[in-house]
């Protein structure tokens, strides 16, 4: 990497990621430390984007080969990272103290359409990074399946529904965190 606009941008990307890893983390931490009650769905969708973030920023290598930025491309591979760290900050808030399990659920379906609207938007803004870099392969397929699964789970208020959803995502996830441990 010669271009120093590539190593701008990757400075940027890793901004951005890190500032979501560590509000995950922090949220993370109050509900392992027992200061915070989050409701099971909340705390499943939590360390997603711990794992989401941490693959963000193992990804960050590939970032450092791209070249020729411009500004709107700039702009373009940013939208993801901060859209995600809007959901972050959706699913990083929690009910308050002292909360009751059926409060904890409610709080959760209060912030869930938009937490997965901006979901779904995330995995539109990855399909479109990998048909714009030509690399379409199972991330894209996965992508695609998350996209869809977080469309239906922000038009659904069922706790089954949520449940199901978190599982086909737990599931493409795995798969995902596999495919990097294990490159072909």
């Amino acid at each position: 990497m010669d271009n120093p606009t590539t190593l701008l941008v990757a400075i940027m990307f890793v901004t951005i990621v890190v500032t979501g890893l560590v509000n995950t983390l922090m949220c993370l931490s109050d509900w392992v430390t027992g200061r915070q009650n989050v409701a099971a769905l909340q705390a499943s969708w939590l360390v997603y984007l711990l794992f989401t973030f941490l693959s963000y920023f193992w990804n960050t290598e590939m970032l450092l080969e791209v070249e020729g930025w411009t500004f709107l491309s700039f702009i373009g591979f940013m939208v993801g990272p901060i859209v995600l760290l809007f959901a972050t900050n959706m699913a990083t808030v929690v009910a308050p103290e002292g909360a009751e399990k059926s409060e904890l659920e409610r709080h959760y379906f209060d912030f869930s359409r938009r937490f997965f609207l901006l979901m779904f938007l995330v995995q539109v803004w990855l399909v479109g990074l990998d048909f714009s870099f030509g690399m379409i392969d199972l991330p894209t397929y996965l992508a695609c399946l998350s996209g869809l699964v977080f469309f239906v789970l922000m038009l659904m208020q069922s706790r089954k529904a949520h449940f199901a959803g978190a599982v086909v995502i737990w599931i493409a996830l795995v798969t995902q965190v596999v495919r990097l441990s294990f490159p072909a």
